[in-house]
């Protein structure tokens, strides 16, 4: 009767750290999905700049003075 306590124990164990490993597995995947969506977001953003600065007009203004003042 001992025997199968101590195996029902161990059971027990084994299954608490798969738990705790799948737990860990589930957060770190949480972490790096919003990582990964943070910097798509960022990219992105910064696409849209820089789409907007390109469509800009270049104006280059030059006064020329002559004599003295």
């Amino acid at each position: 009767m001992n025997n199968m306590i101590a195996t029902l124990e161990i059971v027990r164990f084994v299954a608490a750290i798969a738990l705790c490993t799948a737990l860990f597995a589930l957060a770190v995947y949480g972490l790096y999905r919003n990582i990964k969506e943070t910097a798509e977001t960022a990219i992105r953003e910064e696409l849209e700049q820089a789409i907007k600065e390109a469509s800009k007009p270049v104006v280059k203004v030059e006064i020329q003075t002559k004599g003295k003042w």
